[in-house]
């Protein structure tokens, strides 16, 4: 599933990204450009703004409005009106700053291009081709863990019903 974020929900962007979603998302992308991408490439608009919301609707287009502030809300709720999985797959993974599918690397080429106490401490590598920056599940990894567990046990919350508001 391909999505596309209204400038208000980078976090969630971000989130996406990692779990293996293509999301399109800049802080310059204007309302027209978001339906426009929307529209053309079949994604899934995400926005905070009513209007626009209702502007997408009235396309015909896939669009949810996300009303939370808080990340395991905004997943669960995303995944629960989708079905996505929201479990974090090293091998889908997409780089959370350009959309760019991340690539393992080895520990070998980990141990030429990282600092020592890094690639002494972890195991897993991942690199991103377009932007260059390493990834790996440092200490932040228990409280993305955490954030997981919750959104999981948040998604019957949301569960798509006959009063759908969204898609």
């Amino acid at each position: 599933m391909e999505f596309v974020a209204d400038t208000m929900l980078g976090n969630l962007a971000r989130w996406l990204r990692m779990l293996g979603h293509d999301t399109l998302y800049s802080r310059s992308f204007e309302d027209w450009r978001l339906l426009h991408l929307a529209e053309e490439e079949g994604r899934v608009l995400l926005t905070r703004d009513e209007s626009l919301f209702r502007r997408a609707r009235g396309k015909g287009l896939r669009v949810m409005l996300i009303t939370s502030d808080d990340i395991a809300e905004m997943l669960a709720y995303v995944a629960a009106k989708t079905g996505l999985s929201l479990v974090f797959d090293p091998s889908r993974t997409r780089c959370p700053r350009c959309n760019t599918p991340l690539t393992r690397m080895s520990k070998a080429e980990a141990l030429s291009l990282l600092r020592d106490e890094l690639t002494a401490k972890y195991e897993e590598f991942w690199r991103c081709s377009k932007c260059g920056r390493f990834y790996w599940q440092g200490n932040h990894w228990r409280t993305i863990n955490e954030t997981l567990e919750r959104a999981n046990k948040l998604i019957h919350r949301y569960s798509i019903s006959s009063r759908s508001e969204d898609e």
